[in-house]
This record gives structure tokens, C-alpha cells and sequence, in this order.
């Protein structure tokens, strides 16, 4: 689907504008409000989901400092992902291996829910 900017009403204060997808075979696409922001209600966290699996490609700082979540793509990165999870705000960063464990048992539990999903 084609969009094109003169069809959208943007605000000043708007960072940019959505467009509707159309439905794509093997790929589901899911964005929940995880209230990461007070008072604000809000979509801003958002899963992707690759019934066949996806081929995926990465890029990472090259400091010597990384954070959790970057330790730990670095440590499960494969050719091929079922899942991508994507939010609004800085996560894991500096949080030590609590943060670590923390990402583990997130990826963990939605491989299970990934895979009950599969078998349906």
C-alpha cells in the first residue's frame, strides 16, 4: 500500500505519521501499552512476529561499554528470528546481571507463548 503525505493530517508537535499495513502472509504485528509513561496512555511496545522465521542482520556499538541487551543478542544471535520486540524507551541499559536474567526470562517466556501459538 501506497501512501502519500497530503492524505495525512500533520501536527507541529508530531514526530511523524503512521500509515495503515496491509496484511503481510506469515508476519504478525502486535503494540501494547506497557505504561512506561505516566499519565500517558500510549502504544510503546510493539512485537513482530515471523511465523517461518526471518532472516535478520545486526549492528552494535563498538564501545567497550554495552549494555545488557546488547550482551545478550550478542551472546543468542542466530540467522534466523521468530520474534522482534521494539519499545519507546532506554531498557536494560547498566542494570548488571539482574538485567541480564531479566531479558533471558522475557525471551524465554515468549518463545513458550510463540510456540503454543505455532502449534495452533
Amino acid at each position: 500500500m501506497l501512501f502519500k503525505k497530503e492524505n495525512y493530517q500533520i501536527k507541529s508537535n508530531s514526530i511523524g505519521f503512521y500509515q495503515d499495513l496491509d496484511h503481510i502472509d506469515g508476519m504478525g504485528l502486535s503494540a501494547v501499552s506497557a505504561n512506561l509513561y505516566e499519565n500517558k496512555k500510549r502504544d510503546e511496545l510493539v512485537i513482530f512476529y515471523f511465523r517461518k522465521g526471518a532472516s535478520c542482520a545486526t549492528v552494535y556499538t563498538q564501545s567497550n561499554i554495552k549494555s545488557e541487551n546488547i550482551k545478550w543478542n550478542l551472546n543468542n544471535s542466530k540467522d534466523k528470528i521468530y520474534a522482534l520486540i521494539v519499545n519507546t524507551r532506554n531498557a536494560n541499559a547498566f542494570t548488571g546481571k539482574e538485567g541480564y536474567k531479566a531479558i533471558n526470562n522475557i525471551a524465554l517466556q515468549i518463545s513458550d507463548m510463540l510456540s503454543l501459538k505455532q502449534k495452533k
